[in-house]
């Protein structure tokens, strides 16, 4: 069971033990308001993808996606408790951010749902090809995006965008499964990170250097 303990005994304990253990709070007034924005914001992440994956708007559905995203964003919490504090900095707990991040977030929808249909179209072209003309890869590459919420948005993207899977994302480097030369060329043109960037307000690069795996032992583990 994750346990909390105080700043003292938190501080002297190894690097592997704190993992096992929720930092200390260094002012809990404060620090708890950010905690609830940031489940809000998890909370309207996941019902806009309830609701835009669902494309039914009947009440019901409405009610249980409510339902289904407040319990994923509990368990989240809970299963990971201990696991990433400190390792992404806070959201800001201002109401004008997060309004802009949602109207951003609701314009960057349809716009990775046209990815996702171009890209399925390559994907059919590939395999329905003579000479099947795939060049799969893995590459690595390091991200500008800082907040957790971004990272996860990127990753996800990549992942639901057909030719590339995120196999690893970890301390600010993806590692992503690439099907084909044009699908890796996406990658490195930093289209989706710079459109995740911008809904985050987070800073990007025009192009995006990656590092090709060629051997197991490159693989970060």
């Amino acid at each position: 069971m994750v346990s909390r303990v105080d700043k003292s005994n938190y501080e002297a304990l190894p690097l592997a033990e704190k993992m096992d253990v929720v930092p200390p709070l260094e002012n809990p007034p404060k620090h708890r308001g950010k905690r609830m924005v940031r489940r809000f914001t998890q909370w309207a992440l996941l019902f806009a993808l309830w609701v835009a994956f669902s494309g039914v708007f009947l009440i019901e559905f409405i009610v249980v996606g409510m339902i289904t995203a407040a319990v994923a964003v509990a368990l989240s919490e809970r299963l990971f408790a201990g696991t990433h504090e400190g390792l992404f900095p806070s959201a800001p707990a201002r109401a004008p951010w997060f309004v802009g991040v949602t109207a951003r977030l609701l314009l960057y929808i349809p716009w990775l749902f046209y990815q996702i249909i171009v890209s399925n179209i390559h994907v059919v072209y590939l395999v329905l090809h003579p000479r099947l003309p795939i060049d799969p890869t893995l590459v690595e590459f390091s991200t500008t995006l800082t907040s957790e919420s971004a990272q996860v948005l990127l990753a996800q993207s990549i992942t639901l965008t057909p030719g590339t899977v995120t196999v690893d994302a970890s301390g600010g480097k993806f590692l992503i499964h690439c099907l084909s030369r044009k699908t890796r060329q996406g990658i490195e043109s930093g289209d989706i990170q710079t459109k995740v960037a911008k809904v985050f307000g987070e800073p990007w690069v025009e192009v995006v250097a990656v590092t090709d795996i060629e051997a197991p032992g490159q693989v970060p583990l």
